[in-house]
């Protein structure tokens, strides 16, 4: 989190704008023209998340979220084998906005290719992906200090998010508010925020879950370079850490499609 004095806004946010340009021309250099409509709906998606965290949680700002979530899933049902690369869909997690997008377009990668291939299943879990996070916004802080997910106050952040998006019941599904209250949900009943344990934990909600855990992992990762991060982040989803945890059959399919998606 960065905390930004109000005169210095404007010239933050033109800061944010450039990095944005130069990262998306990289991507763009790297991406094959079939899918540059897929990586521009991405960064429709980190505008519009951008202006929730820096600015305004407000309703039309959601509902201009929740569009270009529409908008990334009817890319990738146009061309679905257009990106084959994580290397389009995935940067550098530097915050929640980079890590919001980033498990979105994972989450619906993944959920494409292990065989959810309707639209508004979709769409579900663009939006939850995109929103999991959300409730981060609303936890209370001791002082500017970060927080961790092992804190006892952030891990109210999925029941927060959810309340804050049942707001708008109806521009959300049910399944999207059970994506958000339940990321951090493990089958063995370790998670938070209601230790909820085997089939109470949602089917999508699965999905998202080990989109979240793959982005922090590679985030966390000392990885010099982004493949090296990524192929370190799936060695670590292999390990005993997360068995019992995540949805087995699930984690499997996923690590095999990560993994050919480097290539």
């Amino acid at each position: 989190y960065v905390f930004i004095a109000d005169g210095d806004r404007a010239a933050f946010e033109s800061w944010v704008s450039a990095n944005d340009a130069a990262a998306k021309s990289d991507t763009a250099a790297s991406t094959s023209p079939e899918g540059r409509e897929i990586v521009e709906s991405v960064e429709a998606q980190r505008r519009a998340m951008l202006d929730i965290f820096s600015s305004a949680r407000g309703e039309p700002q959601v509902k201009h979220a929740i569009e270009t979530s529409k908008k990334l899933v009817h890319e990738f049902l146009k061309k679905p084998f257009a990106i084959n690369t994580l290397q389009a869909l995935q940067r550098y997690s530097k915050g929640a906005v980079d890590h919001s997008v980033n498990v979105s377009a994972l989450a619906v990668f993944l959920g494409l290719r292990l065989g959810y291939s309707h639209q508004l299943i979709l769409e579900n879990l663009a939006m939850g992906g995109l929103f999991h996070d959300i409730g981060k916004m609303l936890v209370e802080r001791k002082g500017d200090a970060m927080m961790s997910d092992d804190d006892p106050a952030m891990q109210e952040h999925p029941r927060f998010g959810k309340e804050l998006l049942e707001k708008l019941k109806d521009k959300i599904s049910n399944e999207v508010l059970m994506i958000v209250a339940q990321h951090h949900e493990y089958l063995d009943g370790s998670g938070f925020p209601a230790q909820l344990k085997g089939l109470a934990v949602y089917d999508l909600a699965r999905i998202v879950t080990i989109a979240n855990v793959y982005d922090n992992l590679v985030s966390k990762s000392a990885g010099k370079t982004m493949r090296e991060r990524q192929e370190d982040a799936m060695a670590k989803l292999e390990s005993s850490a997360y068995e019992g945890k995540l949805d087995p059959k699930k984690l499997e399919k996923s690590i095999k499609i990560l993994k050919y998606s480097l290539i």
